[in-house]
């Protein structure tokens, strides 16, 4: 059997209870149905400083959902860092689409962008950059690259919760920002994810494909291949009471690398 470490415990408190349970009266306990749901997109994704947020199954989900949503699939390659969760790896993978590494700065364990560009092909579609640890990669000079080659930017932020970057947090820097909520991240619904995005039409295609494309007029009448990635309302319930102490969370979490620091 394999072994499970804890590597660290939420900030759960009578505020989560008070929403799960608010929810289990209503009954609103799916993904279709309940207002945490709607409530805790827009309160993240303004937060993140983008305009939209699709909640998600998991952080790995919300990659995957990204990568879909900006058109990457069979054929196409994503450059990618060498160093991250096989997530990000997998979603690529999930497409169809190749990942293509990229090697890190030793100095901050992020993708070093004097190697990007070398490997950039026809076939090239993204660079998925992964802000390791919560520290932001060098983003000016891969967006300079991405402008030059016209390629997607998706940020996976799955660590990076409230981190900035010359005075914008991560998520919003990019075409889409993918986070996840799982039990040891900054903020936490359990399992879970979002996908932020400045676009609406991103956002709309994101939400379509999340809930199994289900037709606008006749639901059963799919109008593309879908994915059952939703978020519960009783998920949504519990981040709609972390984002309320987000700030707290993230000056303990500081508190506590200084901490290791030292």
């Amino acid at each position: 059997m394999r072994k499970v470490f804890k590597t660290s415990q939420p900030w759960i408190n009578s505020e989560e209870k008070k929403n799960i349970n608010l929810a289990l009266k209503e009954k609103a306990i799916s993904g279709f149905y309940g207002k945490f749901i709607d409530k805790f997109e827009k309160e993240f994704s303004k937060y993140c400083g983008a305009k939209y947020g699709v909640s998600t199954s998991s952080g790995t989900t919300a990659l995957h959902l990204a990568v879909k949503t900006l058109g990457i699939g069979v054929g196409d390659e994503v450059i990618v860092t060498t160093f991250t969760n096989m997530a990000s790896i997998f979603s690529i993978f999930y497409s169809g689409a190749r990942p293509i590494p990229v090697d890190i700065d030793k100095k901050t364990f992020n993708i070093n962008p004097s190697l990007i560009e070398k490997k950039i092909t026809r076939k090239t579609k993204a660079i998925m950059i992964v802000h390791i640890f919560g520290h932001p990669v060098d983003f000016s000079r891969i967006q300079k690259i991405a402008k030059k080659y016209n390629l997607h930017i998706i940020e996976d932020c799955a660590e990076a919760h409230g981190a900035e970057y010359n005075g914008r947090r991560v998520g919003s820097l990019g075409d889409a920002g993918c986070f996840s909520f799982y039990a040891n991240k900054i903020i936490t619904t359990g399992e879970g994810g979002m996908v932020v995005f400045k676009d609406k039409n991103f956002a709309k295609k994101a939400k379509n494909l999340k809930e199994l494309s289900f037709g606008f007029q006749e639901k059963f009448q799919h109008n593309d291949i879908g994915f059952n990635y939703r978020m519960t309302n009783l998920q949504a319930a519990i981040g709609c009471a972390q984002i309320k102490k987000i700030h707290k969370i993230i000056k303990k979490k500081k508190l506590i690398a200084e901490y290791y620091k030292q």
